[in-house]
C-alpha cells in the first residue's frame, strides 16, 4: 500500500496527488489529510477505478466544501476521521466498496442539499460512526445511500430542514442491508418529512432505531419497504418513534413496515403521533407476520385515527400480534359502526402488487384509503373463497395474544379473518366506544377482560367459541352474533346482568376497576383524564374456580384462569428484544486489479492492456523487443482475443432483429414471430413461336428431293408434309434467352408444351372486345382452339396487350367464340379491323406459352455433346461435378448451394393487378438417388421425414439444411452423395421489355410425344434457330427481388402487434370476416387423438348463387388465408356451412289498389331475395330466424296490410312447428335458407298466398 501526506492548500495538493495516481500501479492508496481546514471551491473528482483510495484524517482535520463538490471514486473508497463542512456543495463517495468511519458532516445549501451521498449500485457500503449534524436546503437529505449491500452502525442524523420541499433524515435503496444503533432527530419538511426511508429488495434488518421530532404536511417517522417475496423479508427490533406531527389535514404515521415476504417487528414504542389522519403503526406482509412486544400511545388529533394496523396478504403462513399495548387513540367524529372499512383490504392487494412489481427504488405505496375510522388495533388478513392458496393447503391462523387496548374513542379491536382461523387470547380492552368487531371462519375467544365500553363486541359470521372471559361495564349485550354466526362453545363466560350463556360476575373482581361508567367525553371523540386501573382479579376471587381448560393448550401451559391475567402476573409489556437476526457475513474487500479498458477490442488495444498489467505483476521483465518470446506470446494472445471480440460483437448484433445484419439472422428472427419473409419471384413472360417461311421451304425442298417428288401431295401443307400429318409440338422446358451475349444473360424456360398451328399466328377479331368482356368473337372457324390454350390480345409493338386463357370454345357458321377466366376480364377496348372507332387494331396471337426466368442446372442428358456453337452447353458440362457433391452426414447438417439465387416460380401468368403472387423454389434434392422433399420448417417434422429446408447463407447465397434425427431425418453418418437439380435466376432484373427474348437456346426432345415432330426438331441448334423464331410480344412481368432486410425488420413485429396470426378461435373468425369474399365464419377447437384441430365453418358471400368455378376460386382464397394466419404446428380445417331449408307458409292481405301478383313477388323478394330476411349474406351463420322479424319484413312491403303465418319450421321429416316458440334455432355452423342454391338440399319451401288486391 502506498501512502501520501497532503498539504495545504488542499485543492492544489489533491490535484497533484490525482495526477500522480494516474501513473501509480493498481493497488491500495492512502492519502492523509492535513491538520487544519482544507478548502475546496471547485468541483473535483479524485481516484481511479483501479485503485483502493482512502482519505484519512484525525483530530483537528476539517474538510470544507465551499461551493465545490468532491467526488471520490475507486475500487474501494474510504473516508475516516474527518469533519466535513459543506456550503452549497456536496460530498459523493463512489466505488465497488465504500467505507465510512468516524466522520462528521454538516451541510447547508441555497438549493437542494444532501449532506453525504454514497452510491455503489453494484457494490457494498460499510458505515461505522457517521454523524450528520445539519442538512439544510430547499430539499434536504441527511444521508443518501444506494448500494447492493449495506452495513450501517452508529449513524446519527440531526437537524434536517427543507425550506421548500421534502426532507429526509436517511433515504436508502439497498438490495440487502443491516442497520444498528441509528438515531434520527428533528426532521422538518415543507412537503413531506420522513425520518428514515429504506427500500430493500431481498432483506432488511434494523435494530436499535430511534426516530424523534418529525414534522411536515405529511410526516412519517420511519418507512421501511421490502419488495421481493422470495427474499428473507424484513426484521425490525428495538425501534422507538416519537413526536411525529403532520400539519393540516394530512397523514402522520409513526412507523411503516411493509414486506412482500416475511415481516417481523419486535420491541417497539411509538408515541405522540398527531395530524389530520394519524396512525401509530402500519405493518403489512405478504407471508408470515409477527408483531410483538410493542407499545403505541397518544395517537390523536384529526378526523380518523389508528393505533396499529396489521394487514396480511393471501398466504398459508400465520399472522401473530403478541404482547402489544395500544392506548389513548382519539379522533372526532366517533364512528357509528365498529365494522372496519373494506377499502383497506383492497388497498392491501394493490400495495403488495405494487411492491412486488418494483424493480428500482425508492419504493412507494399507493395512497391510503380515506374512510373515516377510529380503531385501536386493526388486524386484517382475510382469505376469500377464490384465493389460490386454498387449493394447496390450510391457511395460517391469526393470533392476537397478550395485548392491552386502553382508551379508544372508536373501536378497540377489529379483526378480519375471512376463511382463516383466528385466536384472541389473554387480551384486555378498557374504555372504548365500540368493544370490537371480530370475524373469522373459526373464532376462538379465550381469557379476555373487556371492561367499560359503550357497545359490545360484534362477532361473526363464522363459528365462535368463547372461554374463561370477563365482560363488565358494557352498555347492552357483551357481544352480539351476526346472522351467520354460531356460538358453538361458551363455558366460563362472566358478565354483569347478561342472559345465558353468561354467568353473573357479581361485584367487580378487579384490583383497581376505576369508574364504572364510560366517560361522556369519550363519546364525542375526546380523551378523558388519565386514570389508574388494574384489571387483574383480586386474590382468591370466587369466579377463578370456574375456569376451564382452553382447547389447544398443552401440558406446559399454566393452569386455567379467568380474564386476561394469570394470578400473580405482573402487567405490562416488555418492549426490548435482545436477539436481532444475525448480521450478514462481511464481504471480502475486492483485490485491486489491472486497469480494465472495456473499449479495448482490437489486437493493438488488447496488447497495450496486457503490457500495462505486466508492468505491475511482472516487474523483472524488461526486454520487450520483437524477438522476445513473451512479447510474441502476448501478441499471439492479443490476435486471438481480437478474433474472439469480433465474434462476440457479431453474436450480440445478430442476436436481435433490429440490429442483425445477415439475412439468415434476420429471417430466423422473423420466423420466430410467425412471419415468412418474401423470397422474391422469378419473372414471367409470354413467348410467341413462329416458323420461318424460307427455312421451312428449304426443308420441304430437301425432303421432296429425298422422296423423289416434285410437288407436295394434294391438300397437304408444308408443315403437315414435314410432320407426317402430325402436330408440331414445342416441348415444355424449352430454353429462350436474350439475343445479346455481351449483356447479362437472362434465360427463360417454357412452362408447358405448345401445339403449333400456323393459322393461330395472327387471328382476326370479328367484333371488338369491350372493357369487362370475358370472351371474344374471332373471324373464321378455329377447331384448333381448345380450353387451356393461352392467347394474347395484341395491338402492336409499344401498345399494351392482354393475356387470357381459354375456358370455352363455341364454333358458329363463320366465327368462333372463345371465353376465358372471368378474373381476366378485358381492361380496355381491343378494336376489330371493321370497327370505325379510332385507334390501333387488335389481333389474337395463339401460338404463345408462358415462360419463367431461371436457368436450369441439372445433369446433362445422355448423349448430349457440346460443340463450338454451344457455349451454354459447355458451361453446363463444366458444372456437372458441382451437382453431385459428397458430404459427411456425421458432421454436416448444412450444405451451401454452388449456384444462386434459386428461382422461385409461380405457375401460369399473373392476373391483372396481382402483385403479391407466391412461388415455389425450383430445387430438387436427392440423397443417394432417393428424392427428399423441401419444407418450410423442420420443427414440425418427424424423425423419419426425409425433408430439407432452404436457408440463406452469410454470403447472400442459399444452403440446404436437413434434420437431426428428431425433427426431420438426418443424413446417414458417413460420406453421402447428394443430387442437385435447380434453376437459377430471380428478381426484377428479368422484367425485360418486349422483343428482348429472341434467342432459342435449347429444345428438349421427347420422342414419346410426337415422333414426326421430334424428327423436325432434332436438328442442330443452328438449323433449328433458323427454322423456329421466338420473341416476347409483351414485356416480362412479376419479377420481384427478395424482401429487403429493412422491410423484414419493419413488418415482422407488426405481425404480432397487429395481430396477423390467429391464436384463439375468435382470431380465426375475425380475420376471415375481414375478407370481402366471406359473409360469415365460426370456429371451434376439436380434440383429435394426437393434437387439437381448429375447425372453421365459412360462409362465402353470395355462396348460394355462385357457379362452380367462382366458388372454387373463393374457397382457394379462404384456404390460402387460413394457411397464412395459422400458427406453426396448428392444424386447421375449413368446412362449408350446413344449409337449413325452411318450410314457410304465409297468407298476405293486399291493399285494394295493389296488384296481387306484384305483392306476392315483393313478399318473396323481402324474404328470399337478395338482401332479404333469409339472404344468407344477411342472416349468416348461427342466425336464428325470429317470427317477429318475418312479420316485420313482410309488413314493410308496399301494398301489404296484414300477414298470417301458417307454417314456421324446418323443412325436414317430423319437423317441430315453431309458431308458438316464435323462433327457429340455427346452429353455429348452419345457415337458414328459403331459396335454392349450389349445395344439394338447400332448397326451402316458401308459400305465399295473397288475398285481395287487383287481379
Amino acid at each position: 500500500m502506498s501512502a501520501r501526506v497532503l498539504t495545504l492548500p488542499l485543492e492544489a495538493s489533491l490535484a497533484e496527488a490525482q495526477a500522480a495516481l494516474a501513473t501509480t500501479p493498481p493497488g491500495e492508496v492512502e492519502w492523509a489529510l492535513p491538520v487544519g481546514e482544507g478548502v475546496l471551491s471547485t468541483d473535483l473528482v479524485i481516484g481511479t477505478p483501479a485503485h483502493a483510495l482512502r482519505l484519512t484524517g484525525g483530530p483537528g482535520v476539517t474538510l470544507k466544501l465551499d461551493g465545490g463538490t468532491l467526488e471520490v471514486t475507486g475500487l474501494v473508497t474510504g473516508l475516516a476521521g474527518v469533519a466535513v463542512v459543506s456550503v452549497d456543495a456536496g460530498l459523493v463517495l463512489l466505488g465497488k466498496r465504500v467505507e465510512v468511519s468516524d466522520v462528521t458532516v454538516s451541510a447547508t445549501a441555497s438549493g437542494d442539499c444532501a449532506a453525504l451521498s454514497v452510491e455503489t449500485p453494484d457494490g457494498t457500503v460499510v458505515i461505522d460512526a457517521l454523524t450528520v449534524t445539519q442538512a439544510k436546503g430547499e430539499v434536504a437529505t441527511g444521508l443518501r445511500l444506494l448500494a447492493t449491500e449495506a452495513r450501517v452502525t452508529g449513524l446519527s442524523v440531526d437537524g434536517v430542514k427543507a425550506t421548500v420541499g421534502e426532507a429526509f433524515g436517511v433515504r436508502a435503496v439497498c438490495q440487502r442491508s443491516q442497520w444498528a444503533d441509528v438515531s434520527v432527530r428533528d426532521v422538518t419538511g415543507m412537503e413531506t418529512a420522513v425520518g428514515l426511508e429504506l427500500a430493500g429488495f431481498t432483506r432488511a434488518d434494523l435494530s436499535g432505531l430511534t426516530v424523534s421530532e418529525v414534522s411536515g404536511p405529511n410526516a412519517t417517522g420511519a418507512r421501511v419497504l421490502v419488495a421481493r417475496e422470495e427474499g428473507e423479508g424484513l426484521s425490525m427490533v428495538d425501534v422507538s418513534v416519537s413526536g411525529v406531527a403532520a400539519f393540516g389535514v394530512q397523514w402522520s404515521i409513526g412507523l411503516v413496515a411493509a414486506s412482500v415476504g416475511a415481516l417481523q417487528v419486535r420491541g417497539f414504542t411509538v408515541q405522540r403521533v398527531q395530524g389530520g389522519f394519524p396512525m401509530g403503526v402500519l405493518a403489512l406482509g405478504g407471508r408470515s407476520i409477527e408483531v410483538a412486544m410493542g407499545q403505541v400511545e397518544d395517537v390523536t388529533a384529526g378526523t380518523r385515527a389508528t393505533g396499529m394496523r396489521v394487514l396480511g396478504g393471501p398466504s398459508l403462513e400465520p399472522v401473530v400480534v403478541r404482547d402489544v399495548e395500544v392506548s389513548r387513540v382519539s379522533a372526532a367524529p366517533v364512528p357509528v359502526s365498529a365494522e372496519p372499512a373494506g377499502s383497506w383490504s383492497d388497498w392491501l392487494t394493490v400495495a403488495l402488487e405494487a411492491l412486488a412489481a418494483s424493480v428500482v427504488g425508492p419504493l412507494t405505496l399507493p395512497g391510503f384509503p380515506i374512510d373515516a375510522d377510529v380503531v385501536g388495533l386493526h388486524v386484517a388478513a382475510p382469505l376469500g373463497g377464490l384465493e389460490p392458496v386454498l387449493d394447496v393447503g390450510t391457511p395460517g391462523e391469526i393470533a392476537v395474544e397478550d395485548c392491552s387496548l386502553f382508551v379508544i374513542t372508536g373501536t378497540a379491536l377489529q379483526l378480519e379473518g375471512g376463511l382463516r382461523t383466528a385466536l384472541v387470547r389473554r387480551t384486555e380492552a378498557w374504555t372504548s366506544v365500540h368493544a370490537g368487531w371480530l370475524q373469522a371462519e373459526q373464532l376462538l375467544l379465550a381469557q379476555l377482560t373487556w371492561h367499560r365500553h359503550a357497545h359490545g363486541l360484534r362477532l361473526g359470521p363464522g363459528e365462535v367459541r368463547a372461554y374463561d372471559s370477563l365482560f363488565t361495564a358494557i352498555v347492552g349485550a357483551p357481544f352480539v352474533l351476526a346472522p351467520d354466526a354460531e356460538l358453538s362453545a361458551s363455558p366460563a363466560l362472566f358478565a354483569q346482568g347478561a342472559a345465558p350463556p353468561f354467568l353473573e360476575v357479581g361485584p367487580l373482581p378487579y384490583r383497581t376497576p376505576g369508574a364504572p361508567e364510560v366517560p361522556p367525553v369519550l363519546l364525542t371523540g375526546g380523551l378523558p383524564p388519565p386514570e389508574t386501573v388494574d384489571l387483574r382479579l383480586v386474590p382468591d376471587a370466587a369466579i377463578s374456580r370456574a375456569a376451564v381448560p382452553v382447547p389447544g393448550e398443552g401440558p406446559r401451559d399454566p393452569a386455567p384462569f379467568i380474564g386476561a391475567w394469570a394470578p400473580d402476573e405482573v402487567p405490562g409489556c416488555d418492549v426490548r428484544d435482545p436477539q436481532p437476526r444475525p448480521w450478514l457475513a462481511a464481504p471480502e474487500r475486492p483485490a485491486p486489479g489491472a486497469l480494465v479498458d472495456y473499449r479495448a477490442r482490437d489486437a493493438q488495444s488488447l496488447l497495450a492492456v496486457m503490457l500495462e498489467r505486466a508492468r505491475t505483476v511482472m516487474a523483472p521483465w524488461e526486454d520487450r523487443g520483437p524477438a522476445d518470446f513473451t512479447t510474441m506470446l502476448l501478441e499471439a494472445v492479443a490476435a486471438q482475443l481480437d478474433s474472439l471480440a469480433y465474434q462476440q460483437e457479431r453474436a450480440v448484433v445478430e442476436g436481435f432483429l433490429e440490429d442483425a445484419r445477415l439475412r439468415r439472422s434476420v429471417e430466423d428472427h422473423a420466423r420466430g414471430l410467425d412471419y415468412a419473409p418474401d423470397p422474391g419471384l422469378s419473372a414471367t413472360v409470354m413467348l410467341r413461336f413462329r416458323l420461318d417461311p424460307e427455312a421451312l421451304a428449304a426443308l420441304v425442298k430437301a425432303r421432296l428431293e429425298e422422296l423423289d417428288l416434285t410437288v407436295l401431295p394434294p391438300g397437304t401443307t408444308a408443315l403437315e408434309f414435314l410432320t407426317g400429318g402430325g402436330v408440331l409440338e414445342i416441348p415444355a422446358e424449352t430454353l429462350v434467352a436474350n439475343a445479346s451475349t455481351d449483356e447479362h444473360s437472362l434465360v427463360f424456360v417454357t412452362e408447358s408444351p405448345l401445339s403449333y398451328f400456323p393459322r393461330l399466328e395472327a387471328v382476326t377479331l370479328a367484333e371488338s372486345v369491350q372493357p369487362g368482356d370475358t370472351g371474344a368473337t374471332l373471324a373464321g372457324l378455329y377447331p384448333e382452339l381448345e380450353p387451356g390454350r393461352w392467347l394474347i390480345l395484341y395491338r402492336g409493338r409499344g401498345e399494351a396487350g392482354h393475356v387470357v386463357r381459354v375456358t370455352s370454345v363455341a364454333l358458329a357458321t363463320d366465327t368462333t367464340f372463345v371465353g376465358w377466366d372471368p378474373r381476366r376480364f378485358a381492361p380496355e377496348v381491343f378494336l376489330s379491323p371493321g370497327d370505325s372507332a379510332p385507334g390501333p387494331r387488335a389481333t389474337v396471337l395463339g401460338n404463345v406459352v408462358p415462360a419463367h426466368h431461371g436457368l436450369p442446372v441439372a445433369p446433362l442428358p445422355e448423349g448430349f455433346e457440346a460443340d463450338s456453337a454451344e457455349p451454354f452447353a459447355r458451361s453446363l458440362a463444366q458444372w456437372r461435378a458441382l451437382l453431385s457433391p459428397v458430404v459427411d452426414g456425421s458432421e454436416a447438417r448444412e450444405f451451401a448451394l454452388p449456384f444462386h439465387p434459386v428461382s422461385v416460380q409461380a405457375s401460369g401468368y399473373p392476373l391483372p393487378g396481382e402483385t403479391s403472387r407466391r412461388g415455389t423454389p425450383q430445387l430438387q434434392v436427392s440423397v443417394e438417388d432417393d428424392p427428399w422433399t423441401r419444407v418450410d420448417d423442420l420443427s414440425v417434422q418427424g424423425p423419419g421425414d426425409e425433408v430439407f429446408v432452404l436457408r440463406a447463407t452469410p454470403t447472400g447465397g442459399a444452403s440446404l439444411r436437413w434434420g437431426d434425427g428428431v425433427n426431420g431425418a438426418a443424413l446417414p453418418p458417413r460420406e453421402t452423395t447428394l443430387g442437385l437439380s435447380l434453376r437459377v435466376g430471380l428478381g426484377t432484373v428479368a422484367n425485360v421489355g418486349e422483343g428482348v427474348l429472341t434467342r432459342l437456346l435449347q429444345v428438349p426432345l421427347d420422342p414419346q410425344r410426337s415422333a414426326s415432330a421430334g424428327e423436325l426438331l432434332a436438328q442442330s441448334m443452328d438449323d433449328l434457330r433458323a427454322l423456329v423464331r421466338v420473341d416476347n410480344p409483351l414485356p416480362a412481368v412479376g419479377g420481384r427481388d427478395a424482401e429487403s432486410l429493412d422491410a423484414i425488420r419493419y413488418r415482422a413485429p407488426a405481425g404480432v402487434s397487429q395481430p396477423l396470426s390467429a391464436v384463439t378461435v375468435d382470431d380465426y373468425v375475425r380475420m376471415l370476416q375481414q375478407m370481402p369474399e366471406v359473409a360469415g365464419a365460426s370456429a371451434r377447437a376439436v380434440d383429435r387423438d394426437l393434437r387439437t384441430v381448429i375447425r372453421v365453418t365459412v360462409l362465402l358471400r353470395d355462396e348460394d348463387t355462385l357457379d362452380r368455378d367462382e366458388l372454387l376460386r373463393r374457397w382457394t382464397g379462404v384456404r390460402s388465408r387460413l394457411e397464412e394466419i395459422r400458427l406453426l404446428g396448428v392444424d386447421v380445417e375449413a368446412l362449408p356451412p350446413k344449409w337449413v331449408p325452411l318450410d314457410l307458409d304465409l297468407e298476405v292481405d293486399a291493399a285494394p289498389y295493389a296488384q296481387a301478383d306484384q305483392v306476392r313477388d315483393a313478399v318473396v323478394g323481402a324474404i328470399a331475395g337478395d338482401g332479404g330476411l333469409l339472404d344468407p349474406d344477411r342472416s349468416g351463420l348461427n342466425g336464428d330466424v325470429q317470427l317477429a322479424d318475418l312479420y316485420q319484413a313482410v309488413l314493410r312491403v308496399p301494398g301489404v296490410t296484414a300477414v298470417r303465418v301458417k307454417r314456421f319450421r324446418r323443412l325436414e321429416p317430423h319437423a317441430q312447428e315453431r309458431l308458438e316458440a316464435g323462433v327457429i334455432p340455427i346452429g353455429p355452423d348452419e345457415v337458414a335458407t328459403a331459396r335454392g342454391g349450389y349445395w344439394p338440399g338447400s332448397e326451402g319451401v316458401l308459400t305465399v298466398q295473397v288475398c285481395g288486391g287487383l287481379r
